[in-house]
């Protein structure tokens, strides 16, 4: 059994930033802070809103060139930035022994991953939308603990989750308009004859 200390913060899914913010804002010393996340479109944006708020935040993620992943690596590990937003894939290629706090944006998609991410980690905490649910009680089953659920002091939760609209194409059609359905007529169809 990991001696790594694992929490979970309930929240949406509409508010998991603002909450990683005010967390990173709250702690201070949490000097180097890696983050977990699914898709690198993802790492991308997290990234961005993080330096844009002031927070020194490299990423890491599959599609980037070896060198730039080595830069951005060795500017966590020798402390020059304070965050590193990684994907789960890249992840699973590096060793992590020894990062004080680990911080599961997304609930990993593979158990496995956290379990190896909890041996080699001092602090973890992960993120918890009411969809993840289920795997955390899965997990929990098989780790035979229940895993503490902390509130972020000073922030403000939402109190019911915002579903997310399909974003539908709406690009105008080319060429004349069709008339509206009313007044189109119908197909002709060969009657079918039968004996």
């Amino acid at each position: 059994m990991s001696d790594s200390q694992q929490y979970i913060y309930p929240v949406f899914e509409q508010q998991k930033a603002d909450l990683l913010l005010h967390l990173l804002e709250k702690n201070s010393d949490w000097e180097q802070v890696l983050v977990f996340l699914r898709t690198r479109e993802s790492v991308h944006g997290l990234a961005s809103e993080l330096n844009k708020e002031g927070i020194h935040t490299e990423s890491l993620h599959g599609k980037q060139k070896q060198e730039v992943k080595d830069r951005s690596l060795a500017s966590f590990k020798d402390g020059k930035c304070r965050v590193l937003v990684v994907t789960d894939a890249v992840a699973r290629a590096i060793d992590w022994t020894g990062t004080p706090v680990v911080i599961n944006y997304d609930y990993p998609e593979l158990e496995e991953d956290y379990l190896t991410r909890l041996d080699t980690v001092s602090v973890m905490y992960t993120l918890l939308t009411p969809q993840n649910k289920n795997s955390l009680e899965q997990l929990e089953a098989k780790l035979e603990t229940s895993i503490d659920a902390l509130v972020a002091e000073g922030f403000e939760y939402d109190t019911i989750e915002l579903k997310e609209r399909v974003k539908r194409n709406k690009t105008p059609k080319k060429g004349p308009r069709s008339k509206p359905l009313q007044h189109k007529k119908k197909k002709w169809k060969p009657k079918k004859y039968t004996r």
